[in-house]
């Protein structure tokens, strides 16, 4: 996953080399585009806002990547907590619900979501970290109070 994350950060960089981008103030909608790790997925991270709202959709690898994973979230954006020239902070929140197939079993879950928003001016960056606490219904019932995630987004 790391590679992934390298190799990603990279193409990033290289591309925003080639255009200038507009700023995070100026666009209003968009279609996010990265990698992530939700409840029970990591892999691919898509976000399509829709106003104050967003859906947010990861999918990829369940666990050590021994089976496959989807996560689905609604979220409310807030408003931004402080801004700067070159990023501003902002939150959400919201849940979701997520499945996961892999070594003959099923997982099933849902979860809280509460996020902080990095939102780089000069490029279409935005780098997610969020809380995620969770409800494991499928295989066993579990909640879990400590579970985190992340997301490193391009937009377009």
């Amino acid at each position: 996953m790391k590679r992934w994350m390298g190799l990603f950060v990279a193409v990033l960089l290289t591309v925003s080399l080639f255009g200038q981008q507009e700023a995070w103030a100026q666009r209003n909608t968009g279609f996010g585009v990265g990698v992530g790790s939700a409840t029970v997925a990591s892999g691919i991270s898509l976000k399509m806002p829709a106003g104050p709202t967003a859906f947010q959709l990861t999918a990829g690898c369940w666990g050590g990547c021994d089976g496959v994973a989807a996560a689905v979230d609604f979220l409310i954006g807030m408003p931004q907590i402080a801004s700067a020239d070159v990023v501003t902070l902002a939150w959400n929140f919201g849940g979701g619900g997520a499945v996961g197939l892999g070594g003959g079993s099923l997982g099933v879950a849902a979860a809280f979501v509460a996020g902080l928003e990095f939102h780089f001016q000069p490029l279409p960056i935005e780098l997610v970290l969020e809380w995620r606490p969770g409800l494991y219904v499928v295989p066993d019932v579990d909640v879990e109070l400590v579970n985190f995630g992340g997301h490193a987004r391009w937009y377009f």
